[in-house]
């Protein structure tokens, strides 16, 4: 293959014969793709190399014929620690007639400056013997940066995530700390609404409950009385006044005594169902 055809910039003259053609048409090909592509024989010097790689490494096409592409090339790390030609996968590759492919590496431009890259190699082989290596390679530096950048975003949503999940966890936790102060608070509102429906209940029963008994009593005694006067001598239906008027005022003293109650037990109630709703619902709402 001609150093010429795949080197030149401008397409050479109409070739003649079919080699000619095809071989037009390879350098065509190759000056045309946006990836770096060259060629090395065995012991590495680069037998072909098309413009985008020449450009890509800063270097006219003619600087590097016949030139060892490692050591122009590939001949450091990317921490510019020598990189020595027997570590190299491109000839450990192809001289054991291997591809390979990496991605993790940099080549050096003609400035001494580098550039990520991602190459691939695969061995020439002829009459079933390996005659060198076509590598291809793309700066992946806008790539590398890329990833780098979103790999940054994600992980500074990870620690906002973090610091939500932990904020979220700590109000959580103060929610249901809360929630049980107020249902301990509810239970032990109920227990003293409880008690005190006991207390106003035992209290009535005891307390009105007994005078209410005696005032009927002494009612229904004065109804009978009243109903015997008719009956009664003078003398006797005087005596009987007598009596009731006495039972009367025992009577007026039982009721002031239970007006005296129901008056305390209306301060020990809630004030607004009294306000509002009046004795017997507030009555009702302690029982």
């Amino acid at each position: 293959m001609s150093h010429a055809a795949l080197t030149a910039p401008a397409a050479p003259a109409a070739p003649a014969g079919p080699g000619a053609v095809w071989e037009h048409r390879l350098g065509l090909l190759l000056e045309s793709t946006g990836e770096g592509v060259f060629g090395i024989d065995m012991d590495g010097g680069c037998m072909f190399i098309n413009r985008a790689g020449a450009q890509m490494l800063g270097f006219a096409a003619d600087q590097v014929m016949g030139r060892n592409m490692h050591a122009l090339t590939h001949h450091s790390h990317r921490d510019g620690s020598a990189y020595p030609d027997s570590d190299c996968p491109i000839f450990n590759a192809f001289r054991s007639g291997r591809a390979c492919r990496v991605d993790t590496e940099v080549f050096w431009r003609s400035d001494g400056s580098s550039f990520a890259v991602e190459y691939s190699s695969h061995p020439v082989i002829e009459g079933g013997q390996v005659r060198g290596a076509v590598i291809t390679f793309v700066d992946i530096t806008a790539r590398q940066q890329a990833a780098h950048e979103l790999q940054r975003a994600h992980d500074d949503l990870a620690r906002a995530n973090d610091g939500l999940e932990r904020r979220v966890a700590a109000r959580t936790q103060e929610l249901s700390q809360a929630l049980e102060q107020l249902r301990a608070l509810s239970a032990y509102s109920e227990k003293v609404r409880e008690d005190e429906r006991t207390r106003i209940a035992r209290e009535v029963h005891d307390e009105l409950g007994s005078l209410l008994v005696a005032l009927k009593m002494d009612v229904n005694w004065l109804h009978k009385r009243l109903g015997e006067q008719g009956g009664r001598t003078p003398q006797a239906a005087d005596g009987m006044r007598v009596q009731m008027r006495c039972k009367c005022q025992n009577m007026s003293r039982m009721i002031e005594t239970a007006v005296d109650n129901v008056g305390r037990i209306i301060t020990d109630l809630r004030p607004s169902i009294l306000d509002h709703q009046g004795l017997w619902a507030a009555l009702e709402w302690q029982a």
